[in-house]
């Protein structure tokens, strides 16, 4: 009995040793792919201000196990037609993988709520927007801010099945693995996209319970959400499933709702195939309800 005792703990040892050890290779495998400025953020992932003339301006929010650089060419669209651009980097993200073990959903809705105050404090007219898990937090913003509009790109409105599973399951696997891979790899059609994206790659429990907790917040917060709305999602998206996605649009309370359907790009739909229409479909809706760009500044 004492020796089957020992044995079992030598092998309970061993397998933690090893789970260590894989865990230090992926952080310094990461590292090595995307090298830190002297803030620790991974070059390419830093936040970023486009600035524009006049009083309008749009918070674009990244997603889950992502960064700014999701979001870029789209802002940059925006610039071009006159709105002030604020592409913050989440709490967690961009920076290492015990950065993304570490952040809560409570640190980043915080973070928003700043981010929004800050641009509201000198623009007339603020739009929030985001990607998947950013535009989550966009419609939490909108449901208790005086935002102007909503603009959302894949947005994850509820929690899909896949993701219940893996955070019901993550003290099992969490044994096993501290990195749980991320299985994104259908998320971008476009190979060259995919090679561009500033992403870990993988969860953590804390970082899917932060997920999760933010999607379970925005899905009691869609009824409250009634700026004008619109909507871009893929009929090809990967994470989230057709039919669950459908019934998340119509609880959201905006009676001027607009949905476009796709097809051609994954989940990332803003760095996909197609990426350029959804942008130019943007600015014209954006345009519809609050004027082309000004002729001069403000």
């Amino acid at each position: 009995m004492a020796s089957a005792l020992i044995w079992l703990g030598g092998v309970l040892v061993a397998g933690w040793a090893q789970r260590a050890v894989r865990a230090r290779l992926k952080e310094w495998s990461w590292r090595t792919r995307f090298p830190a400025n002297p803030d620790g953020v991974a070059r390419g992932a830093e936040p970023r201000t486009y600035g524009a003339h006049g009083g309008r301006a749009i918070l674009l929010i990244h997603g889950y196990n992502d960064s700014p650089h999701s979001l870029d060419a789209i802002g940059k669209a925006l610039q071009a037609a006159g709105w002030t651009v604020r592409l913050p980097l989440l709490v967690g993200h961009g920076r290492s993988l015990a950065a993304f073990d570490a952040w809560t959903a409570d640190e980043v809705v915080a973070q928003v709520r700043d981010e929004y105050a800050a641009l509201r404090a000198t623009h007339h007219t603020v739009v929030v927007g985001g990607l998947s898990m950013g535009g989550a937090l966009a419609c939490w913003l909108a449901s208790e801010t005086d935002a102007a509009g909503v603009v959302l790109f894949a947005p994850m409105l509820f929690v899909p099945a896949p993701m219940q599973v893996a955070v019901s399951t993550a003290r099992l696997w969490g044994l096993v693995t501290r990195y749980m891979s991320g299985g994104g790899k259908r998320s971008i059609h476009d190979p060259e996209a995919a090679a561009r994206m500033i992403s870990y790659g993988c969860s953590t429990r804390r970082s899917l319970e932060a997920l999760e907790h933010i999607a379970k917040g925005t899905t009691v917060r869609l009824g409250f959400v009634h700026a004008p709305t619109l909507v871009f999602q893929s009929e090809e998206d990967n994470r989230l499933p057709h039919e669950q996605s459908t019934h998340a649009f119509a609880r959201i309370g905006a009676a001027d709702r607009t949905v476009v359907w796709t097809r051609g790009a994954g989940h990332v739909i803003t760095v996909d195939h197609g990426w350029e229409a959804l942008a130019a479909q943007t600015v014209d809706w954006l345009n519809a309800r609050y004027g082309p760009r000004a002729s001069h500044p403000d």
